[in-house]
């Protein structure tokens, strides 16, 4: 992670974070950094969380397996992330990626955002571009690789998607 000092009348340190965003271009999704530059497409399957997607140029897929969401990157098969549920009763996810454990969880109640933990310290968060949509931002340290950015940014999606769909369904 690195830090910049901000120099004026106070000297701050500021962690530097990239922001990842989801969009939809030409019916696929798009994941792109706050300065424009695309960084994988994911090709959503029709009532399904599963994805084909290509990060930086390597295909990866991303699917289930029982209960927990996974990411296989498809040229190294040993690479591969998993996300699953703790709890029932909790909207919280615990995510494996790289040999880092994020979990991903509301802000607060009554607050549509999340936090990103990584190993119990808040490390960043997620929220959607607006309360009409359901394109989720992820901002991360820029320690935190793209596949792994990625792959927080999809389960942060599954997420707002379950809770719209649970919101709909209670309507």
């Amino acid at each position: 992670m690195r830090r910049a000092a901000v120099s004026g009348f106070l000297d701050v340190d500021m962690v530097i974070t990239m922001r990842y965003q989801l969009e939809k271009r030409t019916g696929l999704l798009s994941v792109s950094r706050a300065d424009g530059t695309t960084v994988a497409e994911l090709d959503k399957a029709f009532w399904s969380e599963r994805a084909g997607v290509v990060i930086e140029g390597r295909p990866w897929s991303f699917g289930k397996d029982a209960g927990a969401r996974i990411a296989v990157c498809q040229a190294d098969p040993a690479l591969r992330f998993s996300a699953w549920r703790p709890s029932f009763w909790r909207q919280g996810w615990q995510v494996t990626a790289g040999g880092s454990t994020y979990e991903i969880k509301p802000a607060g109640l009554f607050i549509s955002a999340y936090d990103v933990f990584r190993g119990g310290v808040r490390v960043g968060s997620s929220g959607k571009g607006s309360f009409w949509t359901n394109k989720p931002w992820v901002e991360v340290p820029d320690d935190v690789t793209v596949p792994e950015a990625v792959f927080l940014l999809w389960i942060a999606y599954l997420m707002r998607a379950r809770a719209a769909a649970s919101a709909q369904a209670a309507t």
